[in-house]
């Protein structure tokens, strides 16, 4: 019985692990949302801004190192793909 618990703990780190890369990857979205928008609401960006901290501040101090660099890639890639790579594709000018 105890390989059936070894097994179920490791299958609940691999769902904890794709679960906060999901978590990061829709939390780097809404903070590029936010802050794409074209009315510019000071108010929300704070808060938004300052949500995000002190969620990676409690992830800092309750998550392995591991669960949370994963979070912090999810993150990462989604401010780089969609704050960067989207941006510079600009359609051309017609002639």
């Amino acid at each position: 019985m105890s390989a059936f618990y070894d097994v179920v703990g490791i299958v609940g780190l691999l769902v904890q692990i794709l679960g906060l890369l999901l978590f990061g990857v829709t939390t780097g979205w809404f903070t590029l949302y936010v802050i794409n928008q074209p009315e510019k609401n000071w108010q929300l960006l704070g808060i938004v801004y300052s949500v995000f901290l002190v969620f990676s501040a409690f992830m800092v101090k309750y998550l392995t190192p591991g669960a949370f660099g994963t979070f912090l890639v999810g993150a990462a890639g989604a401010l780089i793909y969609w704050g960067l790579i989207e941006t510079r594709n600009k359609p051309e000018k017609k002639k």
